[in-house]
This record gives structure tokens, C-alpha cells and sequence, in this order.
């Protein structure tokens, strides 16, 4: 015998309790649409029970109105509310997929595509007019699926415009994550929202939980992380660098540019050749050097001269552009009116193990127009894919186009495709 609500009444069963916010007077659950048997998200928001104020409901009307107005696959869409003895109920979609704060560890490739999907979202609020922020960007509040298809939830905190917007909290926001401008009651902005998704990555990236991000601060305030990924490259590292300055100034000013400085870098730092032909990381031997010497000698030392291969240079491939997946036909002018391209990747000389593979597809302007992920295995050290793409003729722009393919991180081939009208 459960002791869940009974909300039969208003259409709907409880199943099981996904969370709770006793201080801030709210469960949420998950349920049954009685009438389709659809798999639901009930938030009750216990006013009456907590003694919380009932003022607090049209702070949560206004939340409602706000997700009526959200139409985006990584949003999940509101479907229904309703008012019981004991508080407001608000129904949303339902999506099966956990959160960042869970036990899963990410590789950085990984964590880069997810990245890249929430400043998609964190661009998608910030062009709606007027603008939306949300203000409680963390790991419990993203959700990833076993295909990794990312959702950002609970928009309790947010705010949009000038006005706030449904305030469950005392405290409008998560220690740790929020930027100093939020701490301090100040203006917020497009970039306040960013502070927090690198707060966010850099937990990920440390195997830093949530609730020990101030584990990472130094007295003044700044996140501290790069002794702790030494595998990443230095554009990486400065790019979270800057999601995560205290001055809003000095961080990139919305979704848009960080996603632009994102999208073109190397995450990994490549593989490297030693003087004695053995391949290593340039992080792990700068690490084991300083294991190995006392630090005080560390700023004397000198490095020898590595020879950096690049991973094109290690394992040929190249690309073929067809209007089938299996045509031998090359294509290299293509035409807006052109219904679907192929594009097929062959590389040869691969060491036999999975990769982390990512197609991405730019237009004439350098925008990204689409992009495709898979962890692909090798077949007698060989290792063909393809991804395609179906034109917009009302939305895509002839132009230089370009074709883009990683492998765990690495850039590998890039095609070039003139499209015309």
C-alpha cells in the first residue's frame, strides 16, 4: 500500500515519485493518463500542506504560461494542470530518459555533443521574444537518453523578460552553479545561463558531483579544473574557461557564440610521437613528468620536440558525395532541388576497436545546418560509414558548403560541395 495521491479524479494515476522539494512544497511523480495510458510527469506543488503561501500559485500560473509558449523536441512539452485540496498540479511530457547527476560516466566527446545539444536549447529561449532564461541550469536538470538525445527540464526558476517567473524557492537557483550576477540579485543576462552549463560540463569532465562543485572554488570565487582534465586540449580548457567567468563581461555574450567557438574544436589532445617511436598523450607524459620531478624543477625543464600526427595523416580516408548510399557516381555540384545526398566515408589502417563518430554539415556561411552521432566499429582494420541529408530548398542557401567527420574527437576528413539552386 503506496501513500502516492489520489489524482483518479482528474484522469490520472500515480506510479512512482521521481523527486521532491519538501522545503519548496513539491513531489513530482510519474503517472498514467488513465484515458490513452500514456506515461506522464505530475509536479504537485503542496501549498496548503507546506503553509507555503498561496500567492505563490500565480507564480506558477505564469510558469505554465510559459511552457505553453515553448515548442522544442528537447523541451518537455506541458500537457494538462488541475487544483487539488492540498495544492496545484501541473502536467508535463514525459520523457525516459535519466539525468546528468546520475552515476554515468561520459567520455569528452560525449560530453561535447551534449554540450553542444544545450546551448541548441539555451539558443532556442534566448531568441524567443522576449527571452527566456532559466536560471537553475544543473546536472539534475538535464536528462540524457541511451541515444543521446538531451532534454532540459523544470523551469521553476525561470525567468522571462524583465518579470520572474515562478519562484518555488527562497533561493532562485543552486549554489555552485549559479553565476555570481544571480547570487547577487543583479541584471541577468544571455551569458548567466552559460555560467552554469560550464559549471555543468566541468563536474562532468572532473567526475565532480553536484552537490561538491564548491569542492572546485578557490576563496575567490573561481572554478578551478584544469590540473584535473590534462587530457583535453588548451582550446577546450579556455573555451570552459570562459563559460565560467565571474564577470559576465568576460564571458561569451549568449547560446549562439559559445556553440560557434564550440563546434570547431579538438577536445583530445592528439596522439604524439616520442623520440623513441612510442605513442602517447601529450597530457599523460606532462602528468608523469610531474610525478616523476620534484615541482620546483619543473619550470627549468625544457621539453624535447614531439612530433605531432595528425589523425589524417595516420589513417587515410576519404569521401565520397552520391545521391545513393551504394552509387559509385561522385558528386560535386549539387542542386538545392536535389531531394537527399550520401555522404560515405572510407578510412583504411585502423587499429581494430569502436570509435566515437560525428558528421557535421556546414552551409556557405559557416552555420551548422546538421549533425549525426554513432560508435562505430572497425571490420578488417577498415571502417566505412555514410550519413545523409535532405535539403531545405525553403530554408537552405547555395554556397560553399562544407562536409565534416570525427573520430573519437578528431577531425579526420572534410569535403567541400558546391550547392546551387
Amino acid at each position: 500500500m503506496n501513500n502516492y495521491p489520489d489524482f483518479s479524479n482528474y484522469g490520472y494515476q500515480i506510479t512512482q515519485e521521481l523527486g521532491h522539494n519538501r522545503a519548496g512544497g513539491r513531489v513530482t511523480y510519474q503517472a498514467i493518463e488513465i484515458n490513452t495510458q500514456n506515461i506522464v510527469v505530475v509536479k504537485q506543488f503542496q501549498f496548503a500542506r507546506t503553509g507555503t503561501s498561496w500567492a505563490e500559485y500565480e507564480a506558477y500560473e505564469r510558469e505554465i504560461e510559459v511552457l505553453r509558449g515553448l515548442d522544442h523536441p528537447s523541451i518537455p512539452r506541458y500537457l494538462d494542470s488541475f487544483q487539488t485540496a492540498a495544492g496545484f498540479c501541473m502536467v508535463q511530457e514525459y520523457k525516459n530518459a535519466p539525468s546528468l547527476a546520475n552515476s554515468t560516466k561520459w567520455t569528452p566527446q560525449q560530453i561535447k555533443q551534449i554540450a553542444i545539444y544545450v546551448l541548441e536549447i539555451l539558443n532556442y529561449l534566448q531568441n524567443r521574444i522576449p527571452p527566456v532564461i532559466h536560471r537553475d541550469l544543473k546536472p539534475e536538470n538535464i536528462l540524457v537518453d541511451n541515444q543521446m538525445n538531451v532534454y532540459l527540464v523544470d523551469f521553476g526558476f525561470a525567468r522571462i523578460g524583465s518579470g520572474e517567473v515562478a519562484v518555488s524557492s527562497v533561493v532562485k537557483g543552486t549554489l555552485g552553479f549559479m553565476p555570481p550576477e544571480q547570487m547577487f540579485n543583479r541584471k541577468l543576462t544571455a551569458a548567466s545561463d552559460l555560467y552554469s552549463l560550464g559549471a555543468t560540463l566541468i563536474c562532468l569532465l572532473t567526475n565532480t558531483n553536484s552537490t561538491e562543485v564548491g569542492n572546485l572554488m578557490d576563496a575567490t570565487g573561481r572554478i578551478n579544473f584544469q590540473e584535473k582534465i590534462p587530457q583535453l586540449t588548451d582550446g577546450f580548457t579556455n573555451w570552459l574557461q570562459k563559460m565560467v567567468e565571474p564577470n559576465f563581461q568576460e564571458r561569451y555574450a549568449n547560446a549562439a557564440e559559445a556553440l560557434d567557438a564550440l563546434i570547431p574544436l579538438e577536445i583530445l589532445r592528439p596522439v604524439v610521437k616520442n623520440s623513441q617511436g612510442m605513442r602517447t598523450k601529450i597530457g599523460i607524459l606532462l602528468a608523469s613528468l610531474a610525478i616523476l620531478l620534484p615541482v620546483g624543477y619543473l619550470k627549468f625543464i625544457k621539453p624535447s620536440p614531439i612530433e605531432v600526427i595528425p589523425f589524417s595523416q595516420r589513417y587515410p580516408g576519404e569521401v565520397t558525395i552520391t545521391a545513393e548510399p551504394n552509387s559509385t557516381k561522385n558528386l560535386t555540384d549539387i542542386s538545392l532541388k536535389q531531394p537527399e545526398v550520401y555522404f560515405t566515408i572510407n578510412l583504411s589502417d585502423l587499429p581494430h576497436n569502436q570509435y566515437y563518430s560525428v558528421c557535421q554539415l556546414f552551409d556557405g556561411e559557416g552555420v551548422l545546418v546538421a549533425m549525426g552521432q554513432a560508435t562505430l566499429e572497425t571490420t578488417d582494420n577498415q571502417l566505412k560509414a555514410w550519413c545523409n541529408y535532405n535539403f531545405k530548398p525553403e530554408v537552405d542557401q547555395p554556397g560553399n558548403w562544407s562536409f565534416q567527420f570525427y573520430l573519437d574527437g578528431e577531425k579526420v576528413v572534410e569535403k567541400m560541395l558546391n550547392v546551387s539552386i
